[in-house]
């Protein structure tokens, strides 16, 4: 149960102390929380029980399960879950996550593009993640900058390919299964309504099957967006959705051959005709390893 005092913070299981929120999405929301047994600060993610639907529980148990079985330095970390009743708000269930502290991609981005070699760099940690993920046989499907939190800093490694950006995607509350993304029988399809519309594969538009293709379609636009500092796919959901099955992303002309080249592949209409994400991964060390070599 939790406890409260009459000016003291909401408590969670004995355990975490909840502080400010961080954000909220769909039906959860994010604080920043202390373990008071272990004397850390942590980020909790609540999700209220009493009006919840059936498809958003089993998001939630999802999430969890999908976090448990990964382990990755650019993937947040899952510390704990559990469930209580929290005063004023009613019965939640909450996972207790790594705290990045720092901002999010897409609060960069809105203050403008990125260099290709820091693009490289943020690219490549994102596509070892994912190609972990897909080894483990799950699919993100919902990649964007504003689920990338950069870490505010890095620990000193000595080693010269060590990120100048690091970076850590969150927020796999629609990830699924390989084998199961966009079944019917998941309660969810590939054309999720939690789904950013501006950065869905094809296939999610079209509410078709949904693979590990799809998170690299979806890498590709973000690379693309840190490179030229717009989004691909603007406008409302319906705009987006379309635009997406009438044009190929429009990748400009002075990029670099390999950027393009690169680009080109990932956002192929076709999911069969994109690189695998390890390959991604590969590209992006080789583009990242270019700018090292001649810096």
């Amino acid at each position: 149960m939790s406890r409260t005092g009459r000016h003291a913070a909401p408590e969670l299981a004995h355990r975490y102390l909840l502080g400010e929120p961080l954000g909220r999405g769909g039906s959860a929301q994010v604080f920043r929380a202390t373990d008071t047994r272990l004397d850390r600060p942590v980020a909790v993610k609540i999700f209220r029980l009493d009006d919840a639907s059936p498809v958003q529980v089993r998001r939630y148990a999802q999430e969890a399960r999908v976090l448990a079985d990964l382990s990755h330095p650019s993937l947040v970390a899952l510390l704990d879950v559990g469930a209580d009743v929290l005063p004023g708000v009613g019965p939640v269930a909450f996972l207790v996550m790594e705290l990045v502290e720092g901002r999010t991609l897409r609060d960069l981005l809105d203050d403008g593009p990125m260099d290709p070699g820091t693009t490289a760099d943020v690219g490549r940690q994102l596509a070892n993640a994912l190609a972990h993920a897909h080894r483990a046989g799950v699919v993100h499907r919902d990649v964007k900058p504003s689920n990338v939190l950069v870490a505010a800093e890095l620990p000193a490694t000595g080693r010269r390919d060590a990120p100048a950006l690091p970076v850590v995607l969150a927020d796999f509350g629609i990830a699924a299964s390989a084998a199961s993304a966009g079944d019917a029988d998941t309660g969810d399809t590939g054309a999720d309504v939690r789904a950013t519309a501006g950065y869905q594969s094809p296939e999610q538009a079209l509410g078709e099957q949904v693979g590990p293709a799809s998170d690299v379609y979806s890498l590709g636009l973000v690379l693309l967006e840190c490179l030229t500092g717009e989004r691909a796919y603007p406008g409302d959901p319906l705009t987006a959705g379309l635009a997406r099955l009438l044009r190929v992303p429009e990748i400009p002309a002075d990029l670099d051959g390999d950027w393009h080249r690169l680009l080109r592949a990932m956002t192929r209409s076709a999911p069969g005709q994109r690189p695998a994400m390890a390959a991604v991964a590969a590209e992006l060390r080789a583009l990242r390893g270019g700018v090292l070599r001649a810096s």
